[in-house]
């Protein structure tokens, strides 16, 4: 006989659910079209606001990319550029936006003025930035970065230190386009 018994032992099984127990009526099958009231603990609470915050961060990045893409319909708002000078745009911006999800924000801004030797203080830069942030989402869109291009060259004005690096990448991507391949190649530029 051993150790094992000669009769089948019933071993009750864990039943794993992340659905509360009064989800459940008393046989344990789950009830059907009840709204079930409960208290959330502190745990499921933090977890939801967080992850609501996430959601609609992404949705906002989203819509922002889709927004980034059409470059059609950026052209028929911004009509005094051409689509290779939006696409010019698009390229400074992507320079600009160190994780790519189509915003700019605050610390993407600091990165890339640090990058360039800016030596504005933070207070200048956050007047700057909240200046170019016209829609207040924290965050600058391509459409807010086309405006400040807009801007800056009709007369010069809101951050000199921005807008010189828009102005100065703009001429230099119009450079590298008038470039052959060969020629873009010698300098690195791949």
């Amino acid at each position: 006989m051993g150790l094992n018994p000669s009769f089948p032992i019933p071993v009750p099984k864990t039943i794993i659910s992340f659905e509360p127990e009064i989800s459940y009526n008393t046989s344990g099958v789950k009830k059907k079209d009840i709204e079930i009231e409960y208290d959330k603990t502190g745990f499921e609470s933090a977890t939801e606001k967080n992850f609501q915050a996430f959601v609609e961060e992404r949705k906002k990045a989203r819509e922002a990319r889709e927004r980034f893409e059409d470059l059609d319909a950026l052209q028929k708002k911004f009509t005094r550029y051409t689509l290779a000078q939006l696409e010019t745009f698009k390229f400074q911006f992507m320079s600009f936006d160190i994780n790519q999800d189509g915003l700019i924000d605050y610390h993407e801004l600091q990165i890339a003025l640090d990058e360039l030797g800016d030596s504005s203080t933070k207070q200048e830069r956050r007047l700057a930035f909240d200046q170019i942030d016209v829609d207040h989402s924290d965050s600058i869109d391509f459409e807010e970065f086309i405006e400040l291009l807009t801007v800056v060259s009709k007369d010069g004005s809101l951050s000199d230190a921005i807008g010189k690096m828009c102005k100065r990448g703009t001429d230099k991507m119009s450079i590298i386009r008038t470039m052959s391949v060969d020629r873009q190649l010698q300098l690195g530029l791949f």
